[in-house]
């Protein structure tokens, strides 16, 4: 009984930092935001060009720019939370920018999409099209 245990703790643990570094793999790049999604409603999407950048590292690295001017320069982490409801993703992102927040992370049809967590009213997501 004990060996079956020890055995599915280590699956757990193991299972958990693939999804992380399987999410990792996915969001490194440059990314530029595109549109938000939630209150106030019908926000018209910003035209491709429009300079809001972000990029994130391979090496834990963050970057926030508008066009060519680097904004903040920190670190950012990834870690698994579940919301009071549920969501697609259990991933968090969160940067030295703002420590304590975070918002939830996935690739959904080649975007990036960072939720605010649901417990926060409606919550809301933020999109951005890879540029690199």
């Amino acid at each position: 009984m004990r060996t079956i245990l020890i055995g599915f703790l280590l699956i757990s643990v193991m299972s958990c930092k693939k999804d992380l570094g399987s999410t990792k793999s996915e969001i490194v790049g440059t990314w530029e935001y595109e549109r938000y999604s939630g209150f106030p409603f019908n926000i018209p999407a910003l035209p491709p060009g429009n300079g809001k950048i972000i990029v994130i590292g391979d090496d834990g690295l963050y970057e926030r720019k508008q066009q060519d001017t680097l904004l903040f320069r920190g670190s950012y982490s990834l870690n698994k939370k579940k919301d009071c409801h549920p969501t697609n993703s259990t991933v968090t992102f969160s940067t030295s920018e703002n420590p304590g927040s975070f918002a939830y992370v996935e690739i959904s049809e080649g975007k990036l999409l960072l939720s605010s967590s649901n417990c926060n009213v409606d919550g809301g997501t933020s999109i951005y099209i890879r540029i690199k």
